[in-house]
């Protein structure tokens, strides 16, 4: 049997079974080829977090560089999934930005605009002098600043969704206006597994008590605000 595959009752040769692997395998790569080839994305979502900060103990707290390169990269690999590549492309301008092609939204928050900022620099990043240019009705050429920068606004958010205006808004925050989440919360505290966990990591909390004395208060540093604090950090 050693030149024979053997199935149920039957034996068919190696070489057959091989042969019929990889016609199958071949015609599994056409059709998947087929597949993509007629594939179109019409549009994309994108929700994005922002990078690096500083502490929110001291505000107001702010993007870092390393947050801003974070952003920015970010932004650059959405360009070349989304815009520059011609096999993913969505028919969007490739680099002068046509604003009636996308949306951007981002809370009224300090590190929440800058990262959008930022996030759109490598999205649509400056097209130079020759591009970023435009000739005036007496001949004149003016350069935009920065060698081709281009200004993308960003619609500010200052409420999350609720019922009223889910069709509008991006900012998701379920807990935010939520009778029923507050009242879960509040149960959670005079839980038995919280009193039971909070006993058991008093002394955990006030050991580093001399760590983050700046911030907070002795009372404070304990385990029933410890989201509250890693919050800030």
């Amino acid at each position: 049997m050693n030149c024979f595959f053997y199935s149920g009752s039957s034996c068919f040769p190696i070489t057959n079974v091989y042969y019929k692997m990889i016609t199958h395998q071949l015609l599994l790569v056409s059709l998947l080829s087929l597949v993509q080839a007629q594939e179109a994305i019409l549009g994309a979502f994108v929700l994005h977090r922002h990078g690096d900060r500083t502490t929110k103990s001291w505000p107001p707290a702010k993007l870092t560089d390393l947050g801003y390169s974070q952003v920015y990269e970010d932004g650059t690999w959405y360009r070349n999934r989304y815009i520059t590549t011609t096999s993913s492309s969505m028919g969007m301008e490739t680099d002068i930005v046509e604003l009636s092609q996308l949306s951007v939204q981002a809370p009224v928050d300090i590190v929440l605009q800058a990262a959008a900022i930022g996030w759109l620099q490598g999205l649509y990043p400056p097209v130079g002098a020759a591009k970023g240019s435009q000739k005036l009705a007496n001949s004149t050429t003016i350069e935009a600043p920065l060698n081709g920068y281009q200004l993308i606004p960003i619609n500010g958010i200052t409420a999350v969704a609720i019922s009223s205006n889910l069709e509008n808004t991006v900012w998701l925050q379920g807990s935010s206006g939520c009778l029923n989440a507050i009242i879960s919360s509040n149960n959670y505290f005079i839980s038995q597994e919280y009193m039971d966990t909070k006993a058991k990591t008093d002394s955990f909390y006030q050991s580093i008590y001399p760590v983050v004395n700046g911030s907070f208060s002795k009372g404070y540093t304990s385990y029933k605000n410890a989201y509250a604090g890693e919050q800030t950090s």
